[in-house]
């Protein structure tokens, strides 16, 4: 098959190749014909990280390169997920260009306005095993305008790791892991106080100055009381009664010395939880390889803390097929396949300490196994039903910045008026769309 060279320029340039450049891209992607003299060379960019990356590539990936001899699968460590660094490659072109990426989903809008990705809606479609199989919450993740653009490699979330010595000492009833039967943002509070009172530490460890990763578990906390963070056009929806309530439900727990902060800039760092600064911290599963060894305190995974609904928030990263060719990509979907198996998800998040992303896998015999293991996985297992999807608009990373550094912040630690500081946020992401 030929590549569409007028398409292929169109959308290289749309991502700022110049002409020059995106003609020898398109040269080197195979623009005139898919044929070949040896195996088909497939760039896949990542940032997994090294622990994990030495087993995908020793133990994951040998069986899926016995099945394609004909494919040659290169993976290329881009060292720092962000999709700035991938977008250079993709400028850059040549040999190396991109031809798969896992990164998360937020850069999905980006992507499609650039027609960089091929029909990942119509190969689902004509593979109905295999989209039933995926988790429902999750492939809303993978979506954008009502079509799934991406494969979800893996997935991951948020939920509140808790001192269990410090809530037996303050006499603090241990939360369900059932979303639907776990606590109310009443008794956080008042485990919040207790802790504070009775013990030696602060009640939760309050994230600050981080722009990205406090819009990201506020859009949890909103998704609790029944709000979202962006509607689907773009619009600011955190300044709704749902998102002054969140924030003014938040604020109270630092006016009242319930909180102690996390160092500027790092809310997901977990050392202040581990040093018991704190009892409750919200983090996620990718801490495993650590909370393995943690055995200064006992210590459980449960879900938020439910006002009005159950809810979290979905991260993780989803395996991007850029459309260089349709040899390519046929070889694309093939790894996209291998990944959704249950051989491939449950051995790679329990490794990683990840989620699985399909119902099979997360009900396999093994990954059962794992999690009556290290019950505490439950707190992020058993609420994936309840993810509140992140917009994938081109602009919501700054949108997520500008609630950051207009209202999470001043609100938070400089205790400013809630409702002003949610418009001035408001009037910052509102001016995004301009």
């Amino acid at each position: 098959m030929t590549i569409n060279r007028r398409a292929f320029m169109k959308r290289a340039m749309a991502l700022g190749l110049s002409a020059t450049g995106a003609a020898a891209l398109l040269e080197a992607c195979g623009g005139g014909s898919t044929s070949s003299s040896g195996p088909v060379t497939v760039n896949l960019y990542h940032t997994i990280p090294a622990a994990t990356t030495t087993y995908w590539q020793q133990t994951l990936l040998p069986p899926f390169e016995q099945k394609y001899p004909n494919m040659k699968l290169v993976t290329y460590q881009l060292g720092v997920e962000n999709a700035e660094v991938l977008d250079t490659k993709i400028k850059a072109g040549g040999s190396a260009a991109p031809d798969l990426a896992w990164l998360d989903s937020t850069s999905t809008g980006t992507f499609v306005g650039a027609s960089l990705l091929p029909d990942v809606d119509g190969w689902l479609n004509s593979h109905s095993d295999i989209k039933q199989n995926i988790l429902p919450s999750i492939l809303n993740i993978s979506s954008y305008q009502g079509k799934v653009w991406s494969l979800p490699w893996m997935t991951n979330n948020t939920a509140m790791q808790i001192n269990l010595d410090a809530f037996n000492e303050a006499g603090v009833p241990i939360p369900s892991q059932d979303p639907e039967k776990t606590w109310t943002w009443d008794q956080f509070a008042e485990a919040c106080k207790l802790i504070s009172q009775k013990t030696k530490m602060k009640g939760f460890l309050m994230n600050n100055n981080g722009p990205g990763w406090d819009a990201w578990l506020f859009s949890a906390w909103i998704g609790t009381n029944g709000g979202s963070f962006l509607s689907d056009s773009g619009d600011p929806a955190f300044n709704s009664p749902a998102g002054v309530e969140t924030m003014t439900f938040l604020q109270n727990l630092v006016n009242n010395g319930y909180t102690a902060y996390s160092a500027p800039g790092q809310g997901y760092d977990p050392s202040g939880w581990y040093s018991q600064k704190a009892a409750i911290m919200a983090n996620g599963p990718w801490n495993f390889p650590d909370l393995v060894k943690l055995n200064t305190f006992k210590f459980t995974v449960v879900p938020y803390p439910v006002n009005k609904q159950p809810a979290t928030n979905p991260g993780g990263d989803q395996l991007f097929l850029f459309n260089n060719s349709q040899q390519k990509v046929n070889y694309e979907f093939d790894y996209g396949q291998y990944m959704l198996t249950d051989d491939f998800q449950v051995k790679f998040n329990i490794e990683s300490g990840n989620l699985p992303v399909t119902k099979s896998a997360t009900e396999n015999a093994t990954y059962q196994a794992h999690l009556k293991q290290y019950p505490y996985l439950y707190g992020w297992v058993n609420s994936v039903p309840y993810s509140v999807s992140r917009s994938s608009l081109p602009q919501a990373a700054d949108a997520g910045t500008a609630f950051g550094q207009n209202a999470w912040d001043p609100i938070i630690t400089k205790n400013a008026n809630v409702q002003q500081a949610l418009a001035k946020a408001a009037t910052a992401v509102s001016a995004l769309k301009q």
